[in-house]
């Protein structure tokens, strides 16, 4: 059960019912974790591989009725749909962040040849267990080294805007190179519309049997920081157990129509369609997502 810490001063130490910390140490060390951190910092905490938290990732990822570590299953089967009638058959498709496999199953089962890469162990042992047609790469995707290769590449539920401008810069290098002549590139991201108002906050919870973040009881306090006109956004996990403080830096930039294409084109690619969602459903500039296709020129 979830419960906002209180924290009381106890013979110099500051405790709550379940842990006790000493002042100089972890609290000073927490309060400098809880300042805003510079503009693209990145934490050194394992994420996507650690070995708890891949384990609720993947719960989340295979929850059908959830917009979580992958979208509801139901638009998943709308999307596959609508990328089926528009992607020529027997092409050669590459999922980049496949996760467990959700969109390269489908994929596979329409009768393309598909690679999925993603860099959690644990959702490619169980895409590989549960998808034998498809091929798995347990990697970083920004590591990736294909040339001219695919039809095809897909990186879906807004995973490019989660990269800082450097990587995003060489991903679009690598899939540029990736591609086949004339290959097209989809993929979508958020809009402002989903921060839109919204300002630098907090949060605490304690989860006294385990959560998400740990399997051991912790507290985990949460903040919200937004920067470059409210266009990127940050959230920080601090995560504290008995054992130390753990800290979690999740990024998200949000686009335009405009701010998107000057981004991707100096790169090689061209426009091939824009769309409110991976559905297809047609461009409004109103939604929360967009969806771009580029073409590789």
């Amino acid at each position: 059960m979830e419960q906002c810490l209180k924290f009381q001063e106890y013979n110099g130490k500051y405790a709550n019912e379940h842990m006790v910390f000493e002042p100089d140490s972890k609290i000073n060390k927490l309060f400098l974790l809880l300042q805003k951190p510079v503009l693209w910092q990145r934490s050194c905490e394992p994420f996507w591989d650690d070995e708890h938290i891949s384990k609720g990732m993947l719960e989340a990822h295979l929850n059908p009725d959830r917009d979580a570590a992958s979208r509801r299953h139901s638009f998943i089967d709308c999307s596959v749909k609508w990328l089926t009638s528009i992607i020529p058959s027997g092409s050669k498709i590459l999922d980049l962040g496949c996760g467990p496999g959700l969109y390269t199953k489908r994929l596979s089962d329409a009768g393309y040849a598909v690679t999925g890469i993603d860099y959690s162990r644990r959702s490619i042992a169980y895409a590989k267990e549960h998808d034998p047609k498809t091929k798995y790469i347990y990697q970083n995707y920004l590591d990736m080294d294909f040339t001219e290769e695919f039809d095809v590449i897909t990186l879906i539920y807004c995973d490019f805007a989660a990269l800082i401008p450097d990587e995003r810069k060489m991903l679009l290098s690598k899939i540029h190179r990736v591609l086949k002549p004339d290959g097209l590139f989809i993929f979508d991201v958020f809009t402002e519309k989903t921060i839109k108002g919204k300002n630098d906050n907090t949060s605490w919870s304690y989860h006294e049997k385990g959560g998400f973040w740990s399997d051991r009881p912790h507290l985990c306090l949460e903040a919200e920081f937004y920067f470059e006109n409210n266009t990127v956004k940050v959230n920080k996990y601090i995560v504290i157990t008995e054992n130390g403080l753990h800290e979690y830096l999740i990024w998200d930039t949000v686009f335009t129509k405009n701010t998107l294409l000057n981004e991707v084109t100096p790169f090689g690619f061209q426009m091939y369609g824009i769309y409110d969602d991976v559905c297809g459903s047609s461009y409004t500039g109103e939604a929360d997502t967009i969806c771009l296709i580029l073409r590789k020129g």
